[in-house]
């Protein structure tokens, strides 16, 4: 059998903790808004945590695939994914489903910075991938 890749095993780990910060380790709020009509539903942080689900699961399986893949494109073709990925983990607090308007919220103070630093790493990972498994060019007619 192949002996792993170390990066890849790394970048599955960071998605195993994208998952399990926003939920378990740091969780999010877990109030609930009053509507007009007198309905509850969650707060954004509790669909933020959801959506991170998804992405540390799709960190998770890309990592595991680059851990053990032996083609060097496609790990490299994968690690260029875990690099938008992490850029997604990064924006989905910030912007594209943003967490509570009060910043002294735990999600504001614990979990937000959290993802972001997960994010980073995960980025790091993707791009150092999909440098480190780039064939080297030699000069021909030499």
């Amino acid at each position: 059998m192949k002996k792993p890749n170390i990066a890849g095993l790394i970048t599955a780990a960071m998605g195993f903790l994208i998952i399990i910060v926003p939920n378990w380790v740091l969780p999010v709020c877990e109030g609930m808004l009053e509507l007009t009509n007198g309905n509850h539903v969650p707060m954004r942080c509790f669909w933020t945590a959801r959506a991170e689900i998804v992405l540390g699961a799709l960190v998770l399986i890309a990592g595991l695939m680059v851990a053990f893949l032996s083609s060097a494109e496609a790990r490299r073709r994968l690690n260029h994914l875990v690099t938008f990925l992490g850029v997604a983990v990064i924006l989905t607090p910030l912007y594209i489903i943003p967490t509570c308007m009060n910043p002294d919220m735990a999600c504001n103070v614990g979990t937000k910075p959290a993802l972001i630093i997960l994010g980073g790493i995960t980025v790091a990972l993707g791009l150092y991938g999909s440098r480190a498994s780039r064939p080297t060019l030699t000069p021909t007619g030499a």
